[in-house]
């Protein structure tokens, strides 16, 4: 495993070793190894970022290594005045691994071509494969296994449900039902065209709620409506509407049904405080994950 770019290049097998050994560690706190001792990582930040610059600042630190942050605005290739490839060999010059979080999914395939370290996809446009890591951990934890279990996401199909699209078709164990406006899956679909993905969304995303499909889930999952760096189309968001999670759609769910969120959250829309906020709600348990994850990734790659 040279790079962690998607969840498409991992076998199920890869996938559930990652996440066995990442709830391993967590409980066993291993929070201060030094298998990074000497190593140093850069952490590159075109997009604004909470919890995945404190998660990864902190995974490299446990593990014994050094990090140096950057934002786009701190270095010349986002004023134009050096280019991506002498940006990245310089980056490989000076560090063990980079992680990157980028406006545009192409960036990351075009640093694959000139990097000599390995690379780790922060997020993108296309994809969040770390965030969907740490949620299936949070959901193993939580219900023992995937095995048999219904996932649902209702809003927008982003680049988080992008990343679950992709665990799904691994045959992880779980199933998966996509809740989203034609308008959404249309947006979706011609930007994955743009990378040549071949993705079939015909069982998987439905344009109204089944309220049959929805007493099954054991976990309901959305996302902001805002996605950073896209230009937000007004028609969109009212037909996203009728995809709210909302106190009333969580209670036709299963009881034990829990509900997560990558974050940011709008409260009040794509969501209702009193969901996001209630007794049901993983969304710290997810965000906490993200650290214990992404410290097994850096054990395997750096």
């Amino acid at each position: 495993m040279k790079n962690f770019i998607d969840i498409k290049d991992f076998t199920a097998e890869e996938i559930n070793a990652l996440l066995n050994s990442s709830i391993e560690n967590k409980s066993q706190n291993l929070c201060s190894e030094k298998i990074l001792s000497g190593q140093n990582l850069i952490l590159f930040f075109e997009k604004n970022s909470t919890r995945t610059r404190l998660s990864f600042d902190l995974a490299v630190k446990q593990l014994g290594g050094s990090s140096i942050i950057l934002n786009g605005s701190d270095i010349h290739l986002s004023s134009g005045k050096e280019n991506l490839s002498d940006t990245i060999k310089t980056f490989s010059l000076y560090s063990d691994g980079v992680v990157m979080r980028v406006n545009n999914h192409q960036t990351i395939l075009d640093t694959l071509e000139v990097s000599s370290v390995p690379i780790i996809n922060g997020l993108s446009n296309l994809s969040h494969p770390c965030q969907c890591m740490a949620g299936l951990m949070t959901i193993i934890e939580e219900k023992g296994s995937l095995e048999n279990l219904n996932i649902t996401w209702f809003g927008p199909i982003t680049n988080v449900a992008h990343s679950w699209i992709e665990a799904h078709s691994k045959n992880l164990g779980f199933k998966l039902s996509i809740f989203s406006p034609d308008i959404s899956r249309d947006l979706y679909l011609s930007k994955i065209s743009k990378y040549k993905e071949n993705v079939n969304l015909e069982s998987i995303v439905h344009n109204r709620i089944d309220d049959e499909i929805l007493s099954t889930a054991d976990v309901i999952m959305t996302d902001t409506w805002h996605s950073m760096g896209e230009e937000t189309d007004q028609n969109v968001i009212k037909e996203l509407d009728d995809f709210r999670v909302t106190k009333s759609l969580m209670d036709k769910a299963k009881k034990n049904c829990i509900f997560m969120h990558c974050l940011p959250a709008n409260r009040g829309q794509e969501v209702e405080e009193t969901v996001i906020d209630g007794a049901n709600s993983r969304i710290w348990e997810e965000a906490s994950n993200r650290l214990h994850v992404q410290k097994q990734i850096l054990r395997i790659l750096i």
